[in-house]
């Protein structure tokens, strides 16, 4: 029969200066490089189940290649959009909301309207139907 006393684990050494190791952060380093046209972007210079970044020349357009989940890569392109052209879009936006809510508006005035008319002639018909019966 073993015997453990109260005090078990007063007979191992236990260290209180006990530290977790720091964990420097490691700089990703981004695979890619500058072509000229999208013709150029290679798969082997994208590391495998990774992405590599490939700005055109001009800046006007950057390619992503990256692998996909069958093995194959593919190819997502970012432009950047003129300023005027973001604002023409939001004023184009705006316009159409506008057009909506002034519809709406205005269905629901005739809606609201013919309400009251119908409630006014249904109160004009019980009127006359009240006098006609005496």
């Amino acid at each position: 029969m073993n015997y453990y006393p109260n005090n078990f684990y007063q007979n191992y050494p236990y260290n209180n200066n006990y530290q977790q190791p720091i964990q420097q952060n490691q700089i990703g380093i981004l695979q890619g490089k500058v072509v000229d046209s999208i013709d150029m972007v290679k798969a082997n210079e994208v590391p495998f189940g990774s992405f590599g970044i490939f700005p055109k020349g001009d800046l006007s357009e950057i390619y992503v290649k990256a692998w996909s989940n069958n093995g194959t890569t593919q190819i997502n392109t970012y432009k950047a959009i003129p300023k005027e052209e973001i604002q023409e879009n939001i004023q184009d936006k705006n316009d159409v909301l506008l057009e909506k809510i002034t519809t709406l508006n205005e269905k629901l005035d005739i809606l609201l309207n013919s309400g009251n008319k119908q409630e006014t002639t249904t109160i004009k018909e019980k009127e006359v139907s009240k006098v006609n019966a005496y």
